[in-house]
């Protein structure tokens, strides 16, 4: 997040970039910039920029910082026909809704307004990544009916009178506070929570707590990017250069052929708490494509006290008995040396397995020459006998961990999703 100020020190325009040398030398090509640019260049006498941890929390501060300063230079983000807010209603019950500054005629008087955003394309985005953190209900409020959110349970139950307008009331700062940017902020208040509901026995509180404190981590990591908003040839051409670029990675540290196929790649995530409805999530890509319909779960029902390798052990044992799904020609484990090396002393197939790391985001390769494990009979192959590994920390910008990075976050999502619905059917006594 970069803005450039005047010699008065007043904003002249905000904006966001991944690479901000990048994007400030390109202000210095008078040739190719627009005299609106060129005016904004020569009133500048300063740039300051913030480094903010990934593409979400830039665009919510982005959007915060041209409310709030109103740069001049902020053209596309003033312009009437494309300036988009969410408005957060004053009610007693607030609804959260997507609306245009034209229909904001006495904005002051009916609520509070977060943005401008340049498209609807984000706007709905945005919507649809904090709804399951901060749910909200926009249905009528003459009626006791559930709405249709409320089944999928992204509604409080403010519909259903499941909900007093105190709590609900806290929730829609708490969801403001959010979308203002400050995304630090409001985990260190719900962790402060956490710790006082657990202090009062408050359990089921707690849970909830701690259950949206686990999704603000996901969307806030580094790695978590925002879905763009290309077509499909773009994301398939995104897709052949990250299996180009981590088909060289596994030539040179696992001796894999030049043209080795990438067709099916799998992943694998463990989730539960306290070892309590473990469930193992393993999501498929295609040519680097997810395919959500080749995702399998594993229900781990063996093990009820915390031990992530031997879940994963048995998840990977239990897979190798469905060849009829696909032999995969990946494994990527998320998880360090020790999720690796769990999963290499089960795998009995010549597909090479490799795991992924965080903080940062690093691939674990075992050293190992893969085609001649290959070789090797099954039964005299000891994967993990004086094994050693490789540790490799990418660029963010290398398209192969991209994708890595992908089918991981997309295997913790899945599992996290079975392991909280696994958890319910448990309070409704129907496990």
């Amino acid at each position: 997040m970069y803005w450039f100020l005047d010699d008065q020190k007043n904003v002249l325009y905000v904006g966001k970039a991944k690479h901000l040398k990048k994007r400030l030398t390109s202000y210095t090509h008078e040739v190719r910039l627009s005299s609106r640019i060129k005016q904004m260049v020569a009133s500048a006498t300063q740039v300051q920029y913030q480094v903010l941890e990934n593409e979400l929390e830039a665009l919510l501060v982005e959007a915060e910082l041209v409310r709030s300063y109103q740069p001049h230079y902020n053209i596309l983000l003033k312009d009437d026909k494309s300036e988009l807010y969410i408005l957060i209603t004053k009610e007693p019950f607030p609804r959260v809704l997507q609306v245009r500054k034209k229909e904001l005629p006495t904005i002051d008087q009916k609520g509070t307004s977060i943005g401008p955003f340049q498209s609807a394309y984000r706007v709905r985005e945005v919507l649809k990544i904090v709804r399951p953190i901060f749910p909200w209900c926009n249905a009528p409020r003459n009626t006791s009916r559930a709405c249709f959110y409320r089944h999928i349970e992204l509604c409080p139950g403010v519909c259903t009178h499941s909900i007093d307008q105190e709590s609900y009331q806290e929730n829609i700062k708490d969801l403001t506070t959010f979308l203002r940017g400050k995304t630090r902020s409001i985990t260190r208040q719900l962790q402060h929570e956490l710790r006082e509901a657990i202090k009062a026995q408050e359990f089921e509180h707690a849970a909830q707590l701690r259950d949206q404190l686990q999704l603000i981590e996901e969307v806030t990591q580094p790695s978590y990017q925002l879905k763009p908003q290309l077509t499909t040839p773009s994301l398939v051409s995104d897709a052949e250069h990250g299996l180009k670029q981590l088909r060289s990675v596994l030539r040179d540290h696992l001796f894999l052929p030049k043209h080795y196929p990438l067709h099916r790649i799998e992943a694998y995530d463990v989730s539960n708490i306290s070892g309590t409805n473990p469930a193992v999530a393993m999501v498929t890509a295609i040519e680097g494509i997810m395919k959500p319909a080749k995702y399998r779960l594993f229900n781990i029902r063996t093990l009820n006290t915390p031990n992530d390798y031997q879940m994963m052990k048995e998840a990977l044992a239990r897979r190798q008995n469905h060849p009829e799904w696909g032999i995969p020609d990946l494994v990527v484990i998320d998880g360090g040396k020790g999720q690796l090396r769990a999963a290499l002393s089960v795998w009995q197939w010549d597909t090479p397995v490799i795991s992924i790391a965080k903080n940062p985001d690093r691939l674990i390769i075992p050293k190992l020459n893969w085609p001649a494990v290959a070789a090797q009979p099954t039964e005299e192959r000891n994967l993990t006998k004086h094994l050693e590994y490789y540790q490799l920390t990418l660029p963010e910008t290398h398209k192969g961990l991209r994708l890595i990075q992908q089918t991981r976050d997309e295997a913790h999502r899945f599992s996290k999703k079975q392991h909280a619905k696994r958890r319910e059917k448990e309070m409704l006594g129907l496990l």
